[in-house]
């Protein structure tokens, strides 16, 4: 070919999410040589290392109206934690949320740092490199003794159980009404209320989702409790921590108000599960290692293996040696930590970015005699209990 010659391409540009996943391509234009014959032969197609990713909905008012102002505000400089959480996206387009806190708000605080974590539309973490990158660009717009610190994304999971009340004269069958349920949670699970760093999760709100989600409904019982997955170093000493930075409700000031999944430790042979004990002070405790004999007969093994702040929700544990775990998040190697927070509505507070787990989901439905008129004077009703279960340990 030619040199200085011109080469005119026309492209379709993707509507949105509907443009994701590709990964092969077949040619359907038409190409003639100088004299005007179409050639055919030979014509090499396009290949791809990556399906096509990236595309999402035009951007929402609401986001508008809340980026447009801090965009300006930013004036392309990175002096607070606002500027650096409207720069990266321009950065790095990758990027679903962001959230920035400067080093000062930790405890004990690191003074001239910025704090960064990103959820990226794809995937869950940011390779060294990606991270790397960024940090690069932020240069351009940082102002001179900021250091910037990416961190790994952190989930902090709500598990919500619900049973729904309904009017059995007004609904055909309660199957439809959970799958109504259920198809509602998910579209607000995936909602860009939640979807986001510092998301709350509004109680009254999900209650009123519920209960609008058919006529037939009449009221709801919901319960909720939030974990987080400890990553272990199976086979050797190390110390945790583990942060919810929502206030943990102490149910009972003789303990056992968190609850782990089950795990091996050095030198004993039974499955052991984290405990908790208040001391005095209702605001602190410490933790102890125990295993269970049946479901209601719990055996302390090991008392004092570390701390546990309830006002912040934050457990640091001693040294300790792991070997085996029972619950693995993609071949990692994880301990489920579940608590209940002492208000319903709860945070994704600096770098935890807050979802339903759908998975855990619990839907029940529970026909309401008083209301379909079997039962008007409530001698039989159904009563669901506003309280998680007893249960010692994670199941």
């Amino acid at each position: 070919m030619d040199e200085n010659n011109y080469i005119e391409v026309s492209y379709l540009i993707s509507n949105g999410k509907e443009g994701n996943g590709f990964s092969s391509f077949n040619f359907s234009g038409i190409l003639v040589d100088g004299r005007g014959v179409s050639i055919s032969d030979n014509v090499s197609l396009i290949t791809t290392n990556l399906s096509s990713s990236g595309g999402s909905e035009i951007e929402s008012i609401n986001s508008i109206r809340n980026f447009a102002p801090r965009a300006y505000a930013s004036q392309n400089r990175a002096v607070t934690a606002s500027d650096y959480e409207t720069l990266i996206p321009k950065i790095y387009s990758e990027a679903e949320s962001v959230s920035a806190f400067g080093g000062e708000e930790l405890s004990p605080p690191q003074y001239g740092k910025v704090f960064i974590t990103i959820k990226p539309f794809f995937g869950t973490f940011l390779s060294n490199t990606v991270k790397d990158n960024i940090k690069s660009e932020l240069r351009k717009y940082s102002v001179a003794g900021i250091i910037p610190e990416i961190l790994d994304l952190k989930y902090l999971y709500l598990e919500l159980s619900s049973n729904i009340y309904y009017n059995t004269n007004s609904s055909s069958s309660s199957d439809l009404i959970r799958s109504k349920v259920i198809s509602n949670i998910e579209k607000y699970a995936d909602s860009e209320e939640l979807n986001k760093y510092g998301a709350r999760f509004k109680y009254s709100k999900y209650q009123k989702l519920i209960d609008d989600s058919d006529a037939s409904i009449t009221s709801n019982i919901t319960k909720l409790q939030m974990r987080r997955d400890l990553k272990v170093s199976t086979n050797q000493f190390a110390q945790y921590e583990i942060c919810f930075r929502n206030q943990f409700h102490i149910k009972n000031t003789t303990g056992y108000n968190i609850k782990s999944s089950g795990f091996k430790v050095s030198g004993i042979s039974n499955t052991v599960y984290f405990g908790d004990i208040p001391n005095l002070n209702g605001k602190t405790g410490s933790l102890f290692l125990f295993y269970l004999n049946s479901d209601t007969d719990p055996v302390i093994i090991r008392k004092s293996v570390g701390i546990i702040n309830y006002d912040i929700g934050e457990i640091i544990t001693n040294p300790i040696k792991i070997i085996s775990t029972d619950k693995t998040d993609g071949g990692t190697s994880i301990v489920e930590i579940s608590a209940i927070p002492e208000s319903n509505d709860v945070l994704g507070i600096q770098d935890l970015y807050l979802q339903i787990d759908t998975n855990k989901l619990e839907v029940n439905t529970v026909p309401d005699n008083i209301e379909s008129g079997s039962d008007t004077s409530g001698s039989n009703y159904i009563i669901s209990s506003s309280y998680l279960n007893g249960n010692l340990v994670r199941k």
